[in-house]
């Protein structure tokens, strides 16, 4: 008798294990995906970090929160004809080039985690008034933005990139710099602040209209017959280290800060 009592507890302890598993993953996506391109559209507030595996690996930070009593049992679909497919608030839609990864609610209900191998190019884009930023972590692949309101964080990243925003800030720090693709950084209405490490292979321009430029990196102004500097409205044309991949940093209204890191 003690030994069926025993084996129905060991059966009651497996059976909870698996639903504290199942708990975990309901809040996780996974994607096989180890190369072409990764479209990710209207994520309220998205962190990409990479990853080592073959997969693309979407964790929902929010997915725990309670849901509407009236809710249940309904699909989440919106205007577009896009219904949650993956359990986690997103749509994703595989194509012959990639994925594409789309949020349903527009209502700010979405705290992402994306990771990303090395060979998948992340495109990311956001006109939410909603959103609440976008990150980049440790990833060396190739990065495209384009948002409305949206702050862009790059943390030790490598480029190529072309990040664009209306709104927002644009901050952080490049580990490297790729020299395979120009690099451009572009904020409307935002302040640019990055980290560039020394002895980095560039051609600068650096432009704003309405702000300033500040820096402690080493780049040879370029200079007209004359010798003098070569400015035109806060446009600043240079090298460092020689010259190497383009790099276009322009704020139309903010203020640019280019630090040696």
């Amino acid at each position: 008798m003690k030994k069926l009592k025993f084996i129905g507890l060991t059966c009651l302890a497996i059976t909870l294990g698996l639903g504290q598993i199942n708990a975990q993953n309901s809040n996780e996506y996974k994607l096989d995906m180890s190369s072409g391109k990764l479209i990710v559209k209207e994520l309220d507030e998205v962190e990409f970090v990479a990853s080592s595996n073959g997969s693309v690996v979407i964790t929902n930070r929010d997915n725990d929160r309670e849901k509407s009593e009236r809710a249940k049992g309904l699909r989440l679909i919106n205007g577009l004809g896009l219904e949650d497919n993956t359990g986690i608030g997103l749509n994703v839609e595989k194509t012959s080039g990639g994925a594409t990864v789309s949020q349903i609610s527009r209502n700010g209900s979405g705290e992402y985690i994306i990771k990303v191998p090395k060979g998948v190019t992340i495109v990311f884009e956001n006109g939410s008034v909603y959103s609440k930023g976008v990150s980049f972590k440790n990833i060396t692949s190739e990065i495209e933005v384009t948002t409305t309101h949206c702050d862009v964080r790059l943390d030790n990243v490598t480029g190529p990139m072309t990040v664009s925003t209306v709104h927002g800030d644009i901050d952080g720090a490049f580990s490297a710099v790729s020299q395979a693709n120009p690099i451009s950084i572009v904020s409307a209405h935002g302040d640019i602040d990055l980290g560039i490490p020394s002895g980095t292979k560039a051609n600068f321009t650096i432009s704003t209209n309405w702000g300033e430029i500040y820096s402690d990196l080493d780049i040879e102004i370029e200079k007209n017959a004359e010798s003098m500097k070569r400015y035109n409205q806060n446009k600043v044309n240079g090298k460092m280290s020689g010259g190497g991949v383009s790099m276009n940093i322009s704020s139309t209204h903010g203020s640019i800060y280019l630090r040696k890191k």
